[in-house]
């Protein structure tokens, strides 16, 4: 085997590698897709439940405190989505560059504004396959 053989078979492999990882997130982008969407109905029902009980201030408690039980983390453990292990089958390449952290938290000039809705809803930044930032 000549080394154009060998390096056309890393590069197959690299490329197959890169297309699983492409695969694995563009799934990751939809979970997180339908789970924004279960949120922002969630939330918006609940201002409706808002406005209709406002005035009791029972029923607002008896409602807290059955959230509090469902959002307990001891109760309701989060999903987990599966991990893959990557194998690297680059041994004779130059190693990948290193991947920069990417800040996820979007910045905020005013922090006065914050509200317990605000705080709920997070925006998350991704890069796209062509390595564009992306929000969602």
């Amino acid at each position: 085997m000549n080394i154009f053989d060998k390096l056309e078979q890393d590069i197959s492999n690299q490329i197959q590698s890169l297309q699983a990882k492409q695969q694995e997130l563009i799934e990751k982008k939809k979970y997180l897709a339908t789970t924004k969407e279960k949120i922002q109905n969630f939330l918006t029902s609940a201002q409706e439940i808002q406005q209709i009980v406002g005035g009791e201030p029972e029923l607002l408690k008896s409602i807290q405190k059955e959230l509090g039980k469902i959002f307990s983390s001891h109760n309701n453990p989060q999903p987990k989505l599966p991990i893959k292990k990557e194998n690297s089958t680059t041994p004779n390449l130059e190693s990948p560059p290193e991947n920069k952290p990417v800040d996820s938290a979007p910045k905020s000039a005013d922090n006065s504004d914050d509200t317990e809705e605000g705080e709920a809803i997070k925006i998350f930044n991704f890069v796209d396959a062509q390595g564009k930032n992306t929000s969602f």
